[in-house]
């Protein structure tokens, strides 16, 4: 891992990921069996009862997940800071009777010089479907032998002395800088140290053109209810100075300056709003969460969830509700404007006897 130091440096990575893929096998407990297409009879003992480990920081952003041939069904997946942690499939936990907050024992599959050593794990969650398999001939090859454990604690099932990575997966800050920041990443021969860079946007590509359509379907929505509350709006304030024309009339025949008039009936428009700041925020963020839940329904939890806790985050609602104010004042001070710029052509006399 150290020799990949040299990446976090590079502007644009989100986070670095390391992953570990092994073996290991149940002590305790015994594998889902099943008919493979190629038979062993030369299985040792060590070679029998193996499960397939895959150790990271965040299991909901494995391939597997993502990509929904595993789908998480109880409990919770593996984050970050998680120490003895695992993730089993449910056919796995029926067998073995197993629910979530129970333990479950490991043996490394394989060390070298013996120095692994037996860890129990908590299970945090259980999930179900099946991956792509290939078959050796080892009971770790089936998807219901999978597991999914935490990054630190396999280091210490396998007793390395120095962290083991199969694969190292870089998150970016935005999936369009992906191939100025390979080409940073280039420079660091990464190649000449053993390591192999490739570039996994399968999953991103595959979305892009349908989020794009969604994107573009949610602005054009965005823009109507935009142009149909500002009409309405307008409506209102024309019909609300119109019943007050008798009023502007009068004030104009006393001398009050055509500025002063207008100044006032702005401040009544904003005292009038700021009657309804607090009803429109929590509304506002009530009926955005609630959008947000129907569209991410059908998606993974930990990211609805996720993207839940960005969208409701009270600096963002706050500078989100600001903006919106800032533009329905703005529009309201328009509409008021027109209205009196037609009001104030006319003198206090011909302003009084159009009313009479």
């Amino acid at each position: 891992m150290s020799q990949l130091d040299g990446l976090k440096k590079i502007k644009g990575l989100e986070n670095i990921s390391p992953e570990l893929e092994t073996i290991a096998k149940l002590t305790d407990k015994e594998v889902v069996t099943g008919e493979q297409s190629i038979q062993r009879d030369d299985l040792t003992e060590a070679e029998k009862n193996l499960i397939s480990l895959i150790a990271l920081e965040d299991s909901s952003k494995d391939v597997s997940f993502t990509s929904s041939a595993f789908t998480l069904k109880e409990g919770r997946h593996i984050e970050k800071g998680d120490h003895k942690k695992i993730l089993i499939h449910e056919d796995l936990a029926k067998k073995n009777n197993l629910k979530v907050g129970e333990k479950i024992s490991l043996n490394p599959g394989q060390v070298e010089g013996n120095s692994g050593q037996r860890l129990d794990y908590e299970i945090v969650g259980i999930f179900s479907g099946q991956k792509q398999e290939k078959f050796t001939g080892l009971s770790s090859d089936f998807s219901e032998n999978t597991v999914y454990t935490d990054y630190e604690s396999s280091q210490t099932l396998l007793g390395n002395k120095e962290d083991q990575v199969t694969a190292a997966r870089f998150y970016l800050e935005n999936p369009k800088d992906m191939d100025g920041i390979l080409q940073e990443v280039e420079k660091l021969s990464l190649e000449n140290q053993g390591f192999q860079v490739e570039k996994e946007n399968k999953a991103f590509e595959q979305i892009k053109d349908s989020v794009s359509t969604f994107q573009t379907f949610l602005q054009i929505f965005l823009y109507g209810i935009m142009i149909a509350g500002v009409g309405a709006l307008v409506l209102v304030l024309s019909l609300w100075l119109r019943e007050r024309v008798y009023e502007v009339g009068i004030l104009l025949a006393l001398g009050k300056g055509k500025g002063a008039i207008f100044s006032q009936f702005c401040l009544e428009v904003i005292l009038v709003s700021l009657a309804a700041i607090l009803p429109a925020f929590v509304a506002g963020n009530a009926i955005t969460s609630y959008l947000l839940q129907t569209v991410l329904a059908s998606g993974d939890q930990a990211a609805l969830q996720d993207t839940l806790a960005k969208a409701t985050n009270l600096s963002t609602s706050l500078l989100s509700f600001g903006e919106s104010y800032i533009f329905l004042l703005m529009i309201s001070f328009l509409s008021v404007a027109l209205c009196f710029l037609f009001l104030f052509r006319k003198s206090p006399k011909e302003i009084l006897s159009s009313i009479s």
